[in-house]
């Protein structure tokens, strides 16, 4: 109804529009359809062509002009036609859907009330199924009052039997503690008289412990004493040994000091005859004989150092106090030894000081390689 009102304004309004300089448009009621419109339109318009043939020729011009105010008028009433119909086709569209609509609320209505009527059965056998269960919890209540009352009556009998019978132990204990008591100051007296008997029997035994624990004491005392002078004796002998292996080593150590000290004087003797023949072949350059490599042990002062002062420049490199110094510190302790050694006599010296490459040289295997 909403859409048909609005479309009416519409066409009442678009055709006032255009007769607003003519004759206004006669307004329709809410009846009224476009028909009406319509007819009421033409014959406002024709009223308007039978006053201008009547004026002449003077209003030729307003006629021709007033056609074609007419034709654009036709031709926007056809579309407001067509427009109109289009509206009515969705109007019998809308009817229909809404029909359909009405039908659906219907269909839904019936279901509603069909759901209603079982809902309400459903209601009636749970308001059954509630008062069934009520009509069960009371008695259930009633059973549970009975079982209390019983039980309760159970209890107190159940105590008063329970308290005669605490009643009658407690006279049964009273007397059992008096026979206890009894018989516990019979047994005091009897435990006292053997006592007194046997006092003797056990200072005998004591004495007899005390005897044989002094004993085992003198005969442990005699065994550790045994076995201290065991232990002397071996220690002793084992001490006499290690001192004859202290001499014979001494012995050796002697003996190759003395050995050392001939191939000093041998190797002393060897370096004055090599000198000998450089001077004279440095005399006589012509005849001279190819240059050969000195060995890499070291060639020594006249006033060879001792070991006193070969120990003390060694402890200058041995910070660490360990008895050893590192490979590289070797030409120096030579150069503090007055013996400068050439870069191959070191290469060879080390590789005969540390044959194992571990970087280190221990003060024995350079004492023995110096007096070497």
């Amino acid at each position: 109804k909403c859409r048909v009102i609005c479309a009416l304004c519409y066409y009442k309004l678009r055709y006032c529009g255009f007769d607003k300089t003519l004759t206004p448009l006669r307004v329709l009621p809410f009846g009224g359809g476009p028909t009406a419109a319509m007819s009421a339109y033409l014959e406002g318009t024709s009223k308007v062509q039978g006053a201008a043939g009547s004026i002449g020729g003077i209003y030729a011009s307003e006629m021709s002009t007033n056609i074609l105010l007419e034709k654009r008028a036709r031709k926007l009433a056809e579309e407001d036609a067509a427009r109109l119909y289009n509206r009515v086709r969705q109007l019998q569209k809308e009817e229909e859907k809404a029909g359909k609509r009405i039908s659906e609320t219907r269909k839904k209505a019936r279901e509603i009330v069909r759901l209603r009527e079982r809902n309400q059965l459903i209601k009636q056998e749970k308001q059954l199924r509630m008062q069934q269960l009520d009509e069960l919890i009371e008695q259930q209540k009633l059973e549970n009052q009975r079982l209390k009352e019983e039980t309760l009556r159970n209890r107190i009998e159940t105590e008063n039997k329970v308290f005669a019978e605490k009643i009658a132990t407690a006279q049964q204990t009273k007397e059992d503690k008096e026979d206890i008591a009894r018989t516990l100051k019979e047994n005091q007296l009897l435990l006292r008289k053997e006592a007194l008997e046997n006092k003797e029997i056990i200072r005998k035994q004591q004495e007899d412990a005390r005897r044989k624990l002094e004993e085992l004491k003198i005969a442990r005392l005699h065994m550790a004493q045994d076995d201290y002078e065991k232990r002397l004796r071996e220690e002793m002998e084992a001490k006499t040994q290690k001192e004859m292996e202290i001499e014979e080593l001494a012995a050796l150590e002697m003996e190759l000091i003395e050995r050392l000290r001939a191939k000093q004087l041998e190797q002393q003797k060897a370096f004055s005859q090599l000198e000998a023949v450089l001077s004279l072949g440095a005399a006589s350059p012509g005849k001279g004989s190819p240059n050969k490599q000195a060995p890499a042990s070291p060639s020594k002062p006249l006033a060879e150092p001792e070991e006193e002062d070969v120990a003390r420049a060694f402890s200058v490199y041995d910070q660490d106090g360990t008895g050893k110094i590192s490979a590289s510190d070797v030409g120096a302790l030579m150069r503090d030894l007055a013996v400068p050694l050439q870069a191959t006599q070191l290469s060879q010296a080390i590789q005969q000081l540390d044959p194992a490459s571990s970087g280190k040289v221990s003060f024995g295997e350079f004492l023995l390689w110096w007096k070497g």
